[in-house]
């Protein structure tokens, strides 16, 4: 093929896909602001403008070509607010969009060349050089102030709590299930991260083996493994829906240059990212780890694919054998 990938062998573009995720990010966004108020919004817009510049910036300097029909920078900038505290300064927003396109896409070519998914990388580098920031949270439904640095009083998440050998006082299961708890202001509502999954795999934007077998795994191990003194159910209930593990799931695992192109190829590639994500948790030095799990994986990423493909090989030569032995008989 000429094309660069991602290479999509259905109906459907690069454009069309990102437009889906376009779509339910928008209904997070929606969730943000009723918890949040305006400033959340705004973070959003703020941090897209950033990404357009970045886009003009990089593609100049690579002689390619501007557009404006393709979104995969801006699901990125999108993204990467969500993963924040709505309080967090315009300027770590600001620096954490330059570090994804500017380091973690375009040195390696730009749309469908990057190794490592760009909202991860982002994420990772805001979380290393702002930890107080980033980890610090506001109290839902509590107004923001749209411009200007927080003044108000931080609060910490579950995720915090667990990663401290403590059990999250967060509120009951329902609670947890609304976003009405401290967390990343996208993350939080789980109700919603998960109609927003239902969408995209009923649309094929996302392969359902990739988020099931994640998701599975990290709970198959909070239930063998609590981090605190409670049941295994609790365990789950509290990995499962605190920090951005869901939301990262949805909007991060799948992203299709950075993830497998086959089924089986995703399925191995998920459970080595639920694998990673809680050992990262268990043993990393910050209370989310997923962003880290991540591009620790997106690096095996190419094997998988040609793991994956030399079985298909085999497969396909077997299936070849047998039906020449069966026309010879």
């Amino acid at each position: 093929m000429t094309n660069a990938p991602p290479y999509i062998r259905q109906k459907d573009s690069c454009r069309t896909l990102t437009e889906d995720v376009l779509i339910v990010l928008f209904a997070v966004y929606f969730m943000a602001v009723y918890y949040y108020g305006a400033r959340a919004a705004v973070l959003g817009v703020f941090s897209a403008g950033v990404a357009f510049l970045c886009d003009i910036v990089c593609k100049l300097l690579l002689r390619q070509r501007i557009t404006l029909r393709e979104h995969s920078s801006l699901v990125t900038a999108l993204v990467i607010p969500l993963l924040l505290p709505a309080s967090i300064p315009y300027s770590i927003l600001a620096a954490a969009v330059v570090f994804a396109l500017v380091v973690m896409k375009y040195p390696f070519g730009g749309v469908g060349g990057n190794l490592f998914n760009p909202a991860a990388g982002g994420f990772a580098f805001a979380a290393i050089c702002f930890p107080r920031d980033v980890f610090a949270y506001p109290t839902p439904l509590e107004r923001l102030d749209i411009f200007g640095s927080y003044a108000g009083r931080s609060v910490t998440s579950a995720a915090y709590t667990l990663k401290a050998g403590g059990i999250p006082s967060v509120g009951d299961f329902v609670e947890m299930l609304l976003g009405n708890v401290p967390g990343p202001m996208g993350a939080t509502n789980i109700l919603v991260v998960c109609a927003c999954l239902l969408y995209l795999v009923i649309r094929g934007t996302v392969r359902w083996q990739g988020p099931v077998f994640f998701l599975a795994t990290c709970a198959g191990l909070a239930w063998l493994f609590p981090r605190a003194s409670m049941p295994g159910n609790e365990s789950v209930m509290y990995e499962l829906f605190s920090g951005i593990l869901i939301f990262g799931a949805v909007f991060m695992l799948m992203e299709p240059v950075t993830s497998p192109k086959r089924p089986t190829g995703t399925m191995l590639y998920a459970v080595l990212t639920g694998v990673m994500t809680m050992l990262f948790r268990r043993f990393g030095g910050f209370e989310e780890g997923f962003p880290f799990a991540l591009l620790l994986c997106n690096a095996f990423v190419p094997l998988f694919d040609l793991a994956d493909e030399l079985l298909h090989r085999k497969i396909r030569r077997a299936r070849l054998v047998s039906s020449e032995n069966e026309k010879a008989s």
